[in-house]
Order: structure tokens, then C-alpha cells, then sequence
């Protein structure tokens, strides 16, 4: 292949990759018609999109029908200008383009010199007469502004009208991700949570096990994010529920930055009501930042951010307890609970030969009253200490004596065992003005550890009596 050739397939190659990212790109229009005083359209006239943070310019020119449109604009607050040979430039500025918003602004052109300039604000509250989507915008300043436990977006998404929580989920195990951060379950109006799509910077982001966001960028590292609930375009087409678009912050022609850190700490806690007196540990960390800037002015940008999240919660857990003289076989505390009859004749076989006494097959394990193993199997509702297993009572040793009650019942609490989580994750954004328009790369990188020495666990004490002879 020769240099032309490999001119040619680069070129091919740019346009292919530059078209996948601008189809993936979140972002806006705007559109509008340019007029003369008399209100006549004017074909031919220039007009000029520029992103006021970073620079960056996009043009074209009206039609036969005076009609202009920049189809993808990325997020950020624009100026549009327009001129013509033997009329004022028109310039309005502070034209804010959201993630799918599709904005229209038409540009009346007065009689005069080009020299001469008219500057128009745009209205901060704009309404899109262009689309049909119904969906709330949530900005940077919005969302750094909530105080968010744990610092997730998806915290704020039942803030929408049509959108209900769905945490009592079956459709997945309902995990978190980023350590223990909520994925984003919820119903939109009505919907199956597994009928909602999850976008970062345009890329699919859905968690097939936890059917909601795999994802959560660091807050300050947001620009914004809109939920679509209802009429969204053919685009979405995969997903019958909402969709949810996240946008990520890139660098703009100036250098910023930004640093947090939120703790919480067991002094400064408060004894848990339940707890018997017991202040279990609690000390969380969150903290990190973000830097932003131009590689190379109105053609290069640089975003990158970075979150820590250390945790340690020593909450107070409890367990159903047995008495010590339950411990012994003496279950007269739990005679109501003795039910049943022996089913099989097998069985029968191996409780009599256990409890050195006959069982026959039909025998009651206990009835209110029972003194007698001729009436019952077990006669007071007390398993004989010879009959309990030797493995078992080699465990009840193992078994903490119970320290509360609740209802009368024995209960054993402590927060003695704190579950620990770790949480680091950052990520990087580099967007490139060129020549056949804007594209950009996005990496994000997040690892997560979390310690629970009371997930999946099984009360102790019930198994060291179910290993004894009883009841199947």
C-alpha cells in the first residue's frame, strides 16, 4: 500500500470512527430561519455556532428557505451569529444546549452595514418547540448542590413526575455498584425496571444483572443528566422504558479544578436505640477532585476526576438466641412450635433406637401436657441429654448466650464486626476539534471492595440443633 493509498484509508478510517462517536454522542440542535425586516427568508447567509467555554466553531449556510441547523451540538452555552452582505451582524449569545434538546432560533437580520453588530441574551428558560420528548434536565449545580449520601446521581432520579423507586426488585439481586451506591432501580411510569436505558457520554452503560446503571461517575465530574420519560425519538428504540443520559464535563480554554472530602465519624455519633447501649463504629471517607483544561486552545481539551470512598460501619446486628436451657434439649419455651407426627417407620427405627425408648410411626413429637414417652417422643418437650449429638454439643460452646429480647424472645446483638468498603474510581475525557468536526474518548475506571462478615449468614445456633435428633 502505497502513501495515497494509506492517506485514503486513514482518511476512511477517521470519517468511520468520527461518525461512530457523533451517533453515540449525546447532544443538541439548534435550528431557526433567517429573516429580513419584512420578514422574507434569506438563503445563502453564514451562520456560526461557537461554544463560549471552549472556542469551538461550527458554520453553515442557510438554504433556499432561509433555514439553517447544527444537528449535533455538544453540551455547553452557545453564540449564534449570522451575516449577509448589506445588513447588521446578529449575534445572541447564552444559548444553553442541553443533552437532546432541540432548540430553535431564528435570526432576523436588519438593514445595515456588517460593521455594525446586534447582541441579543438569550432567555435563561427556554422551550423546545421541536420535539415531543418529555424529560427534566438536571444540572452540574444541582446536583453538587444536594447533600447525597453516598454521592450518586441515581439518588436523584425519582425527583422526576412518572418515576417511583423499585428497590424490592426480582428481576436481578438488586446489588449496588461503586461498593454499595443504589444502580438506578426504578419505574417509570409503570414500567419494568429492566425497560430503562442507561447512558454515559452516549455509551451503553446497562447492568444486565442489577438491571440499572453499571456506572456512577463522580458528581463533580457531571454536567448534566436528563431523564427522557415519554415520546423519545426512534434512537432509543432498544429500550421501552425511560432513558437516562448521563453527560460528562470536558475541558474548556481555561484550566479549573476542583477538591472535596466528606467524613463522618463515630464520635461523632449518637448510640444506636436497640443497640443496649452499644455505639457501633461509622467512619467514611469520601474525597477527590477534578482538573480540567486545554491541551491545545480551541482544538484540545483535557478532563479528568478522581473519587476515594473508605468506609467502615460497625451497625448493630441481631440474631434469634436460644436460652441455655434450650442449649440442653429442654424446648418448653418452644413446646408450640413441636408439631407433627412421625411419617416414616425408618424414622421411628432411629429416634427409638436414640432415645433408648419406642417410637412408633404416627406418634405426635409432643402434645400440651405429655409426661409420658408412651403418649409422645419427646415427654415434656425435652430432648434427653443422651440423644443430642455429640458434634452438637461439642458446638454449643461456640453459641454467645443471648443479650436482649424483643417480644419476649431471646436475642443475641452486637456490633462488634464492621463490614469495610473501599471505593476508588477516576476517569478521563479528551475532546478534539477537527477538521470534519468534534470527537472525543471517554475511560472510566472503578474498583470497589466491600467486607461484610454478615452477608449470607446462617444462625449458628439453629444448625447445632437441627444436627441433633428432632424433628425432619
Amino acid at each position: 500500500m502505497n502513501y495515497r493509498q494509506w492517506r485514503v484509508f486513514a482518511l476512511v478510517l477517521i470519517i468511520v470512527v468520527s461518525a461512530g462517536a457523533a451517533f453515540a454522542a449525546i447532544t443538541g440542535s439548534i435550528s431557526g430561519t433567517v429573516t429580513d425586516p419584512s420578514g422574507a427568508v434569506i438563503p445563502k447567509v453564514t451562520v456560526t455556532a461557537m461554544d463560549q467555554l471552549t472556542g469551538v466553531r461550527q458554520s453553515t449556510v442557510t438554504d433556499t428557505s432561509g433555514f439553517y441547523s447544527f444537528t449535533a451540538l455538544n453540551v455547553g452555552v452557545y453564540t449564534i451569529s449570522a451575516s449577509a452582505p448589506g445588513f447588521q451582524t446578529f449575534r445572541e449569545t447564552d444559548i444553553k444546549v442541553d443533552a437532546n434538546s432541540e432548540l430553535r432560533v431564528d435570526v432576523p437580520l436588519k438593514v445595515g452595514t456588517v460593521a455594525v453588530t446586534e447582541v441579543v441574551q438569550s432567555n435563561q428558560v427556554q422551550i423546545e418547540t421541536q420535539s415531543t420528548q418529555l424529560g427534566e434536565v438536571i444540572e452540574s449545580q444541582k446536583i453538587t448542590a444536594v447533600p447525597l449520601n453516598g454521592r450518586s446521581y441515581t439518588d436523584l432520579l425519582a425527583l422526576q413526575p412518572g418515576v417511583s423507586p423499585y428497590n424490592a426488585t426480582t428481576e436481578g439481586n438488586s446489588s449496588g455498584v461503586s461498593g454499595d451506591l443504589n444502580p438506578g432501580n426504578v419505574s417509570i411510569n409503570g414500567g419494568r425496571e429492566a425497560s430503562n436505558a442507561f447512558m454515559v457520554n452516549g455509551g451503553d452503560v446497562n447492568d444486565g444483572v442489577n438491571n440499572g446503571a453499571a456506572i456512577i461517575p463522580n458528581l463533580d465530574s457531571i454536567a448534566e443528566f436528563r431523564i427522557i420519560t415519554n415520546n423519545f425519538d426512534a434512537e432509543y428504540g432498544n429500550f421501552s422504558g425511560g432513558q437516562v443520559n448521563v453527560v460528562t464535563k470536558s475541558g474548556t480554554n481555561s484550566f479549573h479544578g476542583s477538591g472535596f472530602e466528606f467524613f463522618r465519624n463515630t464520635d461523632l455519633d449518637a448510640a444506636n436505640y436497640y443497640a443496649q447501649g452499644q455505639r457501633g463504629a461509622f467512619d467514611q471517607n469520601i474525597y477527590g477532585g477534578t482538573f480540567g483544561g486545554p491541551i491545545k486552545k480551541n482544538k484540545v481539551f483535557l478532563f479528568g476526576d478522581f473519587q476515594g470512598t473508605n468506609q467502615t460501619v460497625g451497625a448493630t446486628t441481631n440474631y434469634p438466641d436460644y436460652t441455655a436451657a434450650d442449649l440442653t434439649g429442654n424446648l418448653t419455651d418452644q413446646a408450640s412450635l413441636l408439631t407433627g407426627t412421625v411419617s416414616q417407620p425408618g424414622w421411628a427405627s432411629y429416634l427409638s433406637s436414640k432415645l433408648s425408648y419406642t417410637v412408633t410411626q404416627g406418634e405426635p413429637y409432643y402434645t400440651p401436657g405429655c409426661t409420658s414417652s408412651s403418649a409422645c417422643v419427646l415427654p415434656n418437650a425435652t430432648i434427653p441429654t443422651s440423644a443430642i449429638d455429640p458434634a452438637a454439643a461439642g458446638m454449643v460452646k461456640y453459641i454467645p448466650p443471648s443479650n436482649s429480647t424483643e417480644s419476649g424472645e431471646p436475642f443475641y446483638e452486637t456490633s462488634a464486626y464492621s463490614q469495610t468498603l473501599s471505593d476508588y474510581k477516576e476517569a478521563g475525557r479528551v475532546d478534539v476539534n477537527t477538521r470534519i468536526g468534534a470527537v472525543f474518548g471517554y475511560y472510566f475506571l472503578d474498583n470497589d471492595s466491600v467486607n461484610n462478615p454478615y452477608g449470607g449468614v446462617t444462625n449458628v445456633s439453629s444448625a447445632v440443633l437441627n444436627t441433633a435428633p428432632g424433628f425432619p
